[in-house]
C-alpha cells in the first residue's frame, strides 16, 4: 500500500508525547512524513469481519500390517467442549490443568456416538486410544483391529452436527495403497467408499 509509505504507527499504548505533545491514548493513530496526525480507521481496509468456520479432520490409515485401521480426529477444543456441554456433560476444561479426569471417557463416548463405521458391510467397535492438545485443537486417536484387506467402508460422521448448523467434517482415507476423502455435513452423514 503506497500511501503508507512514510507512516508511522502508533498503537493504543502510546499516551502523550506525540507531535506538539498530543495525546493519542484509546485510538490507533498514523503520523503522515509531514508530523500530521490522522485516526487509522482513514487507513484500515474496508474488509467484512470474518466469519468463524467449523470444521473436522479425520485421518484414516489402514496398516495391512497389523490389520489395525487407525483413526485420527482433529477438533477444536472449543467446539468439542460446547458439543459434550449441550449433551448434559460438566464443563470439562479440555486441554488445560483443570481438565476433568473423566475427559477421555466422555470424548470416547462421544466419538463413538457420532462416528460409525462399517466395514463390508459389518459394523466395527472402535477403542479409545488417547488424545493430544494441539494449540486451540485436540488430536483424538481410535483404533479398530483385526480389519483385513477390504472392499467397502461405510462411515456415518455427525460430530459437531448437533452443535453447528454448517460443521464441516473432512475425512481423509489410505487403504489398500489408496487415496481418497469424503466431506460430510448436514447434508451428508453417511458415505461409502469402495476400494
Amino acid at each position: 500500500m503506497a500511501f503508507c509509505a512514510g507512516l508511522l504507527v502508533i498503537t493504543e499504548a502510546l499516551a502523550g508525547g506525540g507531535p506538539g505533545g498530543a495525546v493519542y491514548a484509546g485510538e490507533s493513530v498514523a503520523i503522515d512524513t509531514d508530523g500530521a496526525a490522522r485516526s487509522m480507521d482513514a487507513v484500515k481496509p474496508d474488509v467484512p469481519e470474518a466469519h468463524p468456520f467449523y470444521i473436522s479432520v479425520c485421518q484414516v490409515d489402514h496398516n495391512p500390517d497389523t490389520g489395525a485401521l487407525e483413526m485420527s480426529f482433529r477438533i477444536f477444543m472449543d467446539d468439542l467442549e460446547l458439543a459434550l456441554e449441550t449433551m448434559g456433560t460438566e464443563r470439562l476444561h479440555l486441554g488445560t490443568e483443570r481438565e476433568a479426569e473423566k475427559a477421555d471417557l466422555y470424548i470416547s463416548r462421544y466419538l463413538v456416538r457420532h462416528v460409525v463405521v462399517e466395514i463390508n458391510g459389518r459394523r466395527v467397535n472402535a477403542a479409545f486410544l488417547g488424545k493430544e492438545v494441539e494449540l486451540d485443537a485436540m488430536w483424538c486417536y481410535v483404533e479398530v483391529g483385526d480389519i483385513p484387506v477390504f472392499e467397502t467402508m461405510t462411515m456415518t460422521n455427525t460430530l459437531l452436527l448437533e452443535t453447528y448448523e454448517d460443521q464441516v467434517n473432512l475425512v481423509h482415507v489410505n487403504a489398500n495403497g489408496q487415496k481418497k476423502s469424503l466431506v460430510f455435513n448436514q447434508q451428508q452423514v453417511t458415505q461409502t467408499l469402495e476400494f
